[in-house]
């Protein structure tokens, strides 16, 4: 069972866009590996707010965060 998961800042997650990250995602690992595995694969789309993102053990600056 091949599990993709895909972590995005909160504001980039909406019905579309999980839609389409599906359907590439899973299109992608077909192509590298066998289409048999279609019907088996999971993909996890999951939105977090930035404040619980950090980058070299600091949480992320804001500077650093992309705009909206």
């Amino acid at each position: 069972m091949p599990l993709i998961k895909v972590d995005l800042f909160d504001f980039r997650v909406n019905d579309e866009t999980s839609a389409k990250l599906i359907a590439s995602m899973t299109d992608a690992l077909c192509a590298a590996t066998t289409e048999e595995l279609r019907e088996h694969t999971w993909v996890i789309v999951e939105g977090h707010s930035p404040k619980n993102w950090g980058i070299g053990g600091a949480p992320m600056p804001a500077e650093l965060t992309p705009p909206a």
